[in-house]
Parts: structure tokens; C-alpha cells; sequence
């Protein structure tokens, strides 16, 4: 078993132990950039494996992880806004470098196409989160990145929820 697994499987046990709270942390985490370290998306449809929530409950899931992330994810923004790309390098467990050609990608991306790179960067696994560093280093408006990263967030979390959801049903 590998230690990738191993970690996921004491995550998934802890979670299912401390419910919200912890899955609440875990999220706030992964908006700031912390929680790469291991695949969250994965960890939150195993989640809603172990739970089986209502729709009510799902709901609830959503929006909790949601709001969550959008809270770690406004963190890295405002960050990036005081003190520019340099945050990066402060945010334990990142291996990411502000001059790789993948930040560089991220940071054209934005000054091509703004809004829509900030709502669909959140939507694309292994980039989300990523834009909270050249929007903020640009002053990029508060309200509408929260509007476009909260949007795109909620729509992201519904589908990690839903399919687990969907795929039990159909085993039922």
C-alpha cells in the first residue's frame, strides 16, 4: 500500500470520526494551497462514499467544502495582493516556484482572458487556486474574484459530489 493511500485512508477515517469541522479545515486548506499535498477531490468523493448523504446532506457538503475553499482561496489572494508573488514561498507544503514556466502559464492566462481564467482555472484540476497569486499581485477587484472563484468552486464540489452519488444509485 503506498503512503499516498495509506494518508488518504486515515484522512478518509478521520473525517468520517470528525465530520464538518474537519472536512471544513481540510478545505480551507486546500484553497490556500496547503491541502496539495494530497488529492482532496478524491478524498471528498470518498466522503460522500462513507456518508451516503441526503440530497439535503449533499447540499450541505457542497456548500460547506465550497465556502471552505473560496476562505483559503481569498487567504492566497489577499496575500498576493499585500505582498505580491513572494507569498508563495511562505505557504508550507508548496512546491511551486514563481518562476516556472506552469506559474508564468497561469499569470498569461489571466492577463489574456481575466475573468474567464479565474472562473475556469478553479474549474480544472491541478490549476485551481493557482490564479489567487497573479490576481492579487494585480489588484485584481475583491468582489469579482470572489463572485467568479465561488462560482466555479460551488459548480467543481457539486461534481465530486454528485458523481459518488450518482454511481452508488446505480449500483443500488
Amino acid at each position: 500500500m503506498s503512503s499516498v493511500t495509506l494518508s488518504l485512508e486515515y484522512a478518509l477515517a478521520a473525517i468520517s470520526v470528525a465530520g464538518f469541522p474537519a472536512l471544513f479545515v481540510v478545505f480551507v486548506l486546500k484553497g490556500a494551497l496547503i491541502g496539495k499535498i494530497f488529492p482532496t477531490s478524491v478524498f471528498l468523493s470518498g466522503y460522500v462514499v462513507l456518508t451516503t448523504p441526503t440530497h439535503v446532506g449533499a447540499a450541505t457538503i457542497v456548500i460547506l467544502v465550497t465556502v471552505a475553499h473560496v476562505i483559503g482561496q481569498f487567504a492566497v489572494y489577499t496575500g498576493s495582493r499585500r505582498y505580491g508573488e513572494e507569498i508563495v514561498s511562505a505557504v508550507p507544503y508548496l512546491n511551486f516556484d514563481p518562476s516556472s514556466d506552469r506559474f508564468r502559464r497561469v499569470g498569461d492566462w489571466f492577463d489574456r482572458y481575466g475573468d474567464v481564467a479565474v472562473f475556469g482555472t478553479n474549474v480544472i484540476p491541478w490549476s485551481r487556486g493557482l490564479i489567487a497569486i497573479p490576481a492579487g499581485v494585480s489588484s485584481y477587484p475583491r468582489r469579482r474574484y470572489l463572485v467568479h472563484v465561488s462560482a466555479s468552486t460551488l459548480l467543481y464540489h457539486s461534481v465530486y459530489v454528485a458523481l459518488p452519488l450518482l454511481g452508488l444509485a446505480a449500483i443500488a
